[in-house]
């Protein structure tokens, strides 16, 4: 019997796979025979969409922030979604009042607990893997420029996060100003946010002279330097 099944799409290596539809075609049994007809059946698959990254990769108690996301397989994407309800997303709008892509305003409610939620979105395809997505109590920053040299170095107050993407190849520099007496804690999350990044982090004066070198990334969530001044 001829079958009407389409051809199977070759599979691209890396590509993840989840099964759509099953189908079954039995083929009538020969005349005259006592052998069972046989059922043939094909599996077709998609390829599954993957949250890489949200930007910036949390928020404070309280708050709206502006989330842009990226990854594979995120054909029209749609409604962002957190493992708790007390966060909610909706489409950004553009000057058109059209869905900006990739764009999302977060509510995080006053009564959300601190931690950290998982984060999805609903594609053409289904729901994404999940990344990460980090509700504190601190102010939230976000890197907007290049600072590669000790004169473009990005200020960050104290009792801040700042959410940043590493440079390829290269040295992002920040400043913060301390006074003598004060105890400082600089702590570069990585691995328990979702990131692969094994962070060297230095902590220079104003001169440039290096005073604190942390490259082991002994903490379990990243690298962590405890400077008195």
């Amino acid at each position: 019997a001829q079958s009407n099944l389409p051809d199977r799409a070759p599979a691209i290596p890396g590509d993840r796979f989840s099964v759509r539809y099953l189908m079954v075609i039995a083929p009538p049994a020969v005349r005259g025979s006592s052998l069972p007809a046989v059922s043939f059946a094909q599996s077709v698959g998609l390829p599954a969409p993957r949250l890489l990254t949200t930007m910036p990769m949390g928020g404070t108690v309280g708050t709206q922030v502006e989330v842009k996301i990226s990854g594979e397989n995120l054909d029209d994407a749609d409604q962002l979604a957190f493992s708790d309800a007390r966060i909610t997303a909706t489409r950004k709008l553009n000057a058109a009042g059209q869905p900006d892509p990739d764009k999302y305003v977060v509510t995080i409610a006053a009564d959300c607990p601190t931690g950290l939620y998982e984060a999805r979105v609903m594609t053409r395809l289904g729901i994404s893997s999940s990344r990460v997505f980090c509700v504190g109590t601190l102010p939230e920053v976000m890197q907007t420029k290049a600072n590669t040299t000790l004169a473009t170095a990005m200020e960050l107050p104290l009792n801040s996060i700042c959410n940043a993407v590493m440079t390829q190849r290269a040295v992002d520099h920040y400043v913060f100003e301390a006074r003598k007496g004060q105890r400082v804690i600089v702590d570069c999350a990585t691995r328990g946010i979702d990131s692969k990044l094994d962070a060297v982090v230095i902590v220079a004066d104003a001169m440039g002279r290096d005073l604190l070198v942390e490259r082991r990334g002994g903490e379990s969530d990243g690298t962590v330097v405890r400077l008195h001044v």
